[in-house]
């Protein structure tokens, strides 16, 4: 059987994420699609619209047999902790063989080339980069910059390519196969109609999670019906009537505020993401807005952008400091593989992972459980925590929610 991956926030799944998934399976002529997932807090740093089960939900009817769940150590950070653990659990599952996301190129052999460039990082662009440190750059800048002056030097590239923010996961896809030298073989789709940061509806048909986010807190649900597959559309709406959504940074101001109120600046340096000063800011902009969106906004520049901070606000709320991070190990990949729900056709593909994986498969939570198993556990307990209404049981909702089989 042909196995193909692909990685997904369904934020919520749409009309687009739709498209992808049957496309994936047309590009590489599988037989079933395994999609790994980020949990309920994403890797722009912010909470999922609705929690992870209502979204591996939207998944297994909308055409992918199994769903697997990124660890939130992966599912929160920069784009290449988030494509190298992603592209680990795939891999690590012992059974798939393609990997097929989507990108603005379209082309998967010029983003090869370009990935070759970035891993072998040929003299000149190293040149290039000491030269954007010394400007006062930071790393992940210094290198973005260095690699167009390089690749501006070459007619056979687009330099424009590596602008695009699907064409740059794409790449961070490619390199973790090769970090982790995968047999996995790549594949890409080109992206239609909407852009991935675009915040304004302007299809029928499509637009970016952002813009249907946007257009739902904004205007409400029904604003974005036509956008999104029916099964969606249907559960978000039983979702926001049980109070389980909307769910957004504002959802958990009080106990943000707080943290943020009682934190020395030594402390809140301590957290991942919180550096260059950060802290200071921070704590300046706490004692003088009410709301996580002024918070952010008072404390926005250049250097600390929007994502930034709300990563380093991820890692204050759910108490990922630098030190727990370096526990984690998370060069080495995730240390679990776990399911968050399958199809019949899922069915068959843990029985034959059973026999494969290279790393625990789980179903339900282990009574010894890792320091990366409890982080996600801790981040379900605040997600809920989140919920416009009491939901009892919520704070165990992933102890006692069995894994979802549709």
């Amino acid at each position: 059987m042909h196995v193909t991956g692909i990685v997904v926030e369904y934020n919520p799944m749409h009309n687009g994420h739709l498209y992808h998934v049957e496309q994936s399976r047309k590009t590489t002529g599988a037989d079933a699609v395994v999609a790994v997932m980020s949990g309920h807090f994403l890797q722009r740093g912010e909470p999922a619209l609705v929690n992870k089960w209502a979204r591996a939900k939207m998944a297994l009817h909308q055409g992918v047999d199994l769903v697997l769940e990124l660890p939130a150590a992966y599912a929160t950070q920069s784009a290449t902790l988030f494509a190298f653990g992603s592209v680990a659990v795939l891999d690590s599952l012992g059974i798939v063989d393609s990997l097929c996301f989507g990108s603005e190129s379209g082309d998967i052999d010029s983003l090869q080339a370009l990935s070759t460039i970035i891993v072998e990082e040929p003299p000149l662009l190293q040149s290039f980069i000491q030269e954007e440190l010394q400007k006062g750059q930071s790393y992940p800048r210094a290198t973005g910059v260095a690699l167009t002056r390089y690749l501006e030097l070459d007619p056979q590239f687009d330099s424009t390519a590596i602008g695009q923010p699907n064409n740059m996961l794409g790449l961070e896809y490619l390199t973790a196969l090769r970090k982790l030298n995968s047999s996995i073989q790549p594949h890409t789709i080109q992206r239609i109609v909407a852009g991935y940061n675009e915040e304004n509806i302007t299809h029928a048909k499509i637009a970016s999670a952002t813009a249907i986010r946007k257009a739902t807190m904004q205007s409400g649900l029904d604003a974005t019906e036509t956008l999104l597959p029916e099964y969606s559309y249907k559960l978000l709406q039983e979702e926001f009537r049980e109070g389980r959504g909307p769910v957004n940074w504002e959802c958990f101001k009080q106990p943000l505020f707080t943290l943020l109120h009682r934190a020395t600046p030594a402390e809140l340096a301590g957290y991942v993401g919180v550096d260059e000063g950060l802290e200071s800011r921070l704590l300046e902009a706490s004692l003088r807005t009410e709301t996580v969106h002024d918070l952010i906004s008072a404390v926005k520049t250049k250097r600390y952008t929007w994502t930034k901070i709300q990563r380093a606000l991820t890692a204050i709320l759910l108490g990922l400091t630098r030190e727990a991070q370096a526990g984690l190990h998370l060069e080495q990949g995730p240390d679990y593989i776990r399911v968050l729900g399958f199809t019949d056709q899922g069915r068959k593909l843990l029985r034959a992972a059973s026999e494969k994986a290279r790393r625990p498969i789980l179903t339900k939570l282990p009574r010894e459980k890792s320091p990366m198993l409890e982080l996600d556990i801790r981040a379900s307990r605040i997600y809920a925590g989140g919920y416009s209404r009491t939901q009892p049981g919520a704070a165990l909702w992933d102890i006692s929610k069995p894994v979802l089989m549709v």
